[in-house]
């Protein structure tokens, strides 16, 4: 953890009843970027000096993060930035392929037909990202591709679980075993899914989800071949 002084405050004040909100974005950020490594203590009176607002907020905020597994509490022990394991992987793979597979169902449903070829151009940027090798903005924009496909689907429970997941994929893929092999995804498995949304063919879109995590699945656990994995 970093001390309390050698990291600036949060910048512009908040209304009070917001803060804590400002608080679990920043605090998502640093874990998701890894600036709040795995396995960290975060203690609430450091964080509070840290940013420089009270404990409040603080507890507010560690509460949420919680909630969203990005952090464990441990009895007697304090409160740590999650380890997950691969099985916690395998088990958000399994959970977000299901809840994939309505998306598509409802998107096909739902869509205009101009909010399903926009996710075309956001396609381009996935692989462009991938390409350049930065590999937390290619987790980004290639979940931004999955999260356009929930709010085409026009289900804001369904899109508030993908959030959740989404978040936890990034801290899982982080704590996967070498991950600079899946700098680069297998962009057909995309434009598969894509290609059938704009058919408005249901069973070929859930055939593309199904296919797209068995992949991920082959490359996590058994190493198939040398494309890389997506999320």
């Amino acid at each position: 953890m970093h001390a309390a002084d050698d990291r600036p405050a949060l910048s512009g004040r908040v209304v009070h009843q917001q803060l804590w909100e400002t608080l679990v974005e920043r605090l998502r950020q640093e874990i998701l970027s890894g600036a709040l490594p795995q396995g960290t203590k975060l203690v609430e009176s450091e964080m509070a000096a840290r940013f420089g607002v009270s404990r409040g907020p603080v507890r507010e905020a560690l509460r949420e993060i919680t909630r969203l597994g990005l952090v464990v509490d441990l009895p007697r022990r304090g409160t740590f930035v999650s380890s997950p394991t691969e099985a916690d992987l395998e088990d958000v793979l399994v959970a977000r392929e299901a809840i994939e597979q309505a998306a598509a169902r409802l998107a096909i449903g739902r869509a205009r037909d101009e909010d399903l070829r926009a996710l075309g151009s956001l396609l381009d940027e996935v692989d462009a990202t991938y390409a350049a090798g930065d590999i937390v903005q290619a987790w980004r924009v290639d979940l931004e591709f999955h999260r356009r496909m929930f709010e085409a689907a026009g289900n804001s429970r369904l899109l508030a679980v993908f959030d959740q997941w989404a978040d936890q994929t990034v801290l899982l893929m982080r704590a996967a075993e070498d991950p600079a092999v899946r700098l680069v995804p297998a962009p057909a498995l995309h434009r598969d899914i894509l290609a059938a949304l704009l058919a408005r063919d249901v069973p070929a879109a859930e055939a593309a989800v199904v296919a797209h995590f068995r992949f991920t699945e082959d490359r996590l656990y058994r190493g198939a071949g040398d494309a890389a994995e997506d999320v």
